[in-house]
């Protein structure tokens, strides 16, 4: 890596802050997901009953 780290330590605290960060995400985007599909069934069910 193009990255110059002082120690070993400082390395993997940095790996470990950026997986953490990854599955943060991946995290967030799941219950985007599932909180968007939701409401766009509570949506359709919604429309059903005025049409």
């Amino acid at each position: 890596m193009a990255i110059k780290w002082k120690n070993k330590i400082e390395k993997y605290i940095t790996i470990a802050g950026f997986v953490a960060g990854v599955i943060g995400l991946v995290y967030f985007g799941i219950y985007a997901y599932q909180l968007v599909n939701a409401r766009s069934s509570e949506m359709l069910q919604f429309l059903e009953k005025i049409f």
